[in-house]
Formats: structure tokens, sequence, C-alpha cells
């Protein structure tokens, strides 16, 4: 069960006192009782509870310290819980301390909860961005049903990907301003993660965000989490100063990111070992064919432990640019990186303007800046 929910549920919660959440449900037209299930997350572990349906009614009652995110489950085989790859009738939903009912009907994946204040700021946010969300579907089936012929001209792409982010922005607008009307609501600090704080964030807009957001919510290790990311943020996000840093060549030389002062630079973060950062590896020597002589370099940084396997890939995949091992992990560290490849597009001020560029938007955003 663990393994089936656990990506749903990575909310850690502040441990205070004791309190209670009751839940009390009934679900009509159940032709047999059936097991169902409650995941929720305690402090950083999950936590799992049952109960069997009796003429289609259930309660749970379990101790919760504070808001949190949970799924029902309601095994219809009698081993749902253990199947992977199989489709589950399953809701998920916001709980907190205090008294709750849910209706449904045959399935709990249509189910109508009442009494969480959590639940309602929920349902508020979601028809604040509903419209921009369908224009988001509807944008997509279109860019779908294009031809093979439309997608494949640059122009055409250009558009849809610029209506894509202005469609993006404009729904992280919404959900900041949510953030800012409701302070004390959970769903605010849980958008705010998941929605705000991401690799790409806008650091003054999470920042704002993160100020407006109560007190007693701060005090959430989840609130820490947001902390820690602004704290990256701050350091690697767009418009960023990048953090200088050397190291040595496999020659032993001695190099500095600041000696790239006045290029563009493509920061690369990959590894001999990283199945991924190999495959990526031809679409970046082709970036640096066409562009190398327009302002344009490349500073490898591997996090390779065996230095014989990273000379060996620098040269079987032709990486003819300063390589670098990181040999102490600490330019990973300084940058977050937790997962590779992983890249950094710096221009001559040393200002870091784009990340993660793979594939064809590695060239597209070269052939933008390199005017």
């Amino acid at each position: 069960m663990q393994k089936i929910l656990l990506g749903l549920l990575l909310l850690p919660l502040l441990s205070t006192a004791q309190n209670k959440f009751t839940l009390k449900g009934e679900i009509s037209g159940l032709k047999n009782d059936k097991k169902i299930y409650l995941v929720h997350v305690e402090g950083r572990s999950e936590k799992l509870d049952s109960a069997t349906t009796a003429k289609g009614k259930f309660e749970f009652n379990i101790d919760l310290n504070a808001p949190s995110i949970a799924i029902l489950l309601l095994d219809h085989s009698g081993n749902d819980l253990n199947t992977r790859g199989t489709a589950k009738d399953i809701y998920r939903f916001f709980i907190e301390p205090g008294n709750a009912t849910l209706t449904a009907k045959d399935s709990i994946a249509k189910a109508n909860v009442k009494g969480l204040d959590v639940a309602d700021d929920y349902a508020t946010l979601n028809k604040i961005t509903k419209t921009t969300e369908d224009e988001l579907i509807a944008l997509n089936q279109e860019f779908g049903n294009l031809s093979d012929t439309e997608r494949a001209k640059e122009a055409v792409v250009q558009k849809f990907q610029d209506r894509y982010e202005a469609l993006l922005e404009k729904r992280r607008t919404q959900i900041a301003d949510f953030i800012t009307k409701n302070p004390k609501s959970y769903v605010s600090l849980f958008v705010l993660n998941n929605d705000l704080a991401t690799e790409e964030m806008d650091v003054p807009q999470v920042e704002k965000a993160y100020d407006a957001l109560d007190a007693s919510l701060k005090e959430l290790p989840l609130a820490k989490v947001v902390s820690q990311k602004l704290e990256l943020g701050r350091k690697t996000g767009l418009g960023a100063s990048a953090a200088d840093f050397e190291e040595a060549t496999a020659e032993n030389i001695k190099v500095k990111l600041s000696s790239f002062r006045g290029q563009y630079v493509l920061l690369d973060f990959w590894a001999s070992w990283c199945g991924p950062c190999r495959q990526e590896n031809p679409n970046v020597v082709e970036a640096y064919e066409k562009y190398k002589d327009k302002n344009f370099t490349v500073l490898g940084v591997s996090i390779d432990s065996n230095a014989d396997k990273w000379t060996a890939a620098v040269k079987h995949d032709g990486l003819v640019w300063t390589n670098l091992l990181d040999r102490t992990q600490k330019i990973a560290m300084d940058y977050g990186i937790n997962a590779i490849p992983k890249n950094f597009l710096i221009d001559p001020q040393g200002k870091i303007i784009a990340k993660n560029l793979r594939g064809p938007a590695l060239l597209e955003k070269l052939k933008e800046v390199l005017k």
C-alpha cells in the first residue's frame, strides 16, 4: 500500500497535541459489504486505517495532529490494497481535526464530503482556477488535432508554447491571489508548495505568498520545505547570479565558473552512469557545434565517483568542452542537484536565464538569445 500511494502523500506535518478526525460515510448501492482504507500522512510517515462497510455505512475515528491530505480506497476485489497497475476506486481529499460526513453512490471516487473547512477552501480554489484549467485542456486538444505537418512547423509550435506559458502564468497568479486572501488555510500552504514553489519558481511571487501565510502555518514542516525551496531558488532561480566555484579538470587544471564571464555558458550536470544524461549528450554536442562561435560554450560538471569512467565517457561522447569532476559534491549541493541530467544557462553577466533545457528546447533557447 505504501508503494502504491507514496507519491501522493509526501506531505510532512507538525507533531502537536493529539486531536481527532471523525468521518462518517455512506455509500449507497453497494451490493456487499466491503473493506475501505484511509491513508494519510502523520509526521513523516504514512498511516493506514481501515473499516468495513455495514449496509454501505462506515466510520473512521483517527488521531490527527494537523491538516493533511488523505486517500480513501474502496476495496472492490478484496485485494485492491496490494495489486498494482490496476484501476483503483479512490478519493483524494484534505482532512483536518473535526467531524465530517461522506456520501457516495456505488463508487468512492465521486464522493461528497461535508463538514471540513479545508475541503471547502479547496473547492473554492478549484472554482477559481477551473476556467484556466479548462483552457489548458482545450489547448492541448487543439495541438493534438494538428496535422503532423503543422506540428513540424517551428512558428506554429512556438505560438502554442506562448499560449501555454501564458495560461500557466495566469493559473499561478490565481493561486497566489488565493493564498493572499486565505492566509490561514492549509490549502494555501499545500498549493504554495506544490504549484508555486517549483524548480522553475518565480522567486518574488513565492516570497510574497510565503510571507502572507499565517504564523501558525509557518510552524508546520511543510512550510519549512517551502522555506528551503525559496532559499535554493534565491541561489539558482531565474535571474539569480550563478554561484561561483572552482574545480579541476582531468589534467588537474583549476577552473572557475567566473572565468567564463562574458559568454553564454551551459552549466551541465551529468555522470557516466546516468542513462538519460548519456542520451542527452548528443543534443548538447549539437548545440555546442552550432553555437560555439557565437559566444557560447558548455561547462560540464560530472558527479561521478570513478574518475576513469568519467574520462572514458567524456571521450566516448565527444564532450570537447571544459569538463570538471565534482570531487567533493559541493558544487552539486550548492546548485541543489538531486537528479540528473540538469543544466543552467548562464548569460554573460553571470545570471541564470534558463534551466533544464533538453533536446530541441536547448537549441530553441540558444537561437532566441544568440541572435
